[in-house]
């Protein structure tokens, strides 16, 4: 909770004042929560033999590349989803059985980090969704280096 709270823009001391305890809890809470979540990024990274290329445990997404897969890797951390891996594919999403539980993990993905949507997301294929979710995070972790 503090975690997210902190992604979404909030300012310690201001979360401090919402959850009732002092700045330095939520800062200490903030710290173990990046140590953890970036540890993890990475963990998933090496277990699914995915060369990190950058990471940022602050926005909970890590960027690399999958030798296996020969494409573009992205690990992503959220309170929704957890942990998810995501390899950079030109799908055929219409024929796909998990094409609307793709959809609704894009869709959740975007809206936590508070990522504009398309409107009419019916006739936007999942594939389509993730590029734009993902360069938009890379753009985030490239400002923020």
């Amino acid at each position: 909770m503090i975690w997210g709270l902190k992604r979404s823009g909030n300012r310690e001391v201001n979360i401090a004042r919402k959850l009732h305890v002092t700045r330095q809890t939520v800062h200490k809470a903030v710290f173990t929560a990046n140590l953890r979540i970036g540890e993890s990024l990475e963990e998933a990274a090496k277990l699914n033999k995915i060369d990190v290329e950058s990471f940022d445990a602050t926005k909970g997404f890590l960027v690399g590349y999958s030798s296996h897969f020969k494409t573009r890797a992205f690990v992503t951390f959220s309170a929704q989803n957890g942990i998810q891996i995501w390899y950079k594919h030109e799908g055929h999403c219409q024929s796909c059985s998990r094409l609307q539980a793709c959809k609704e993990t894009i869709l959740a993905e975007a809206k936590e980090r508070n990522f504009p949507v398309p409107e009419d997301t019916g006739t936007v294929m999942p594939s389509q969704m993730a590029d734009d979710l993902f360069s938009k995070l890379m753009g985030d972790v490239e400002k923020d280096e």
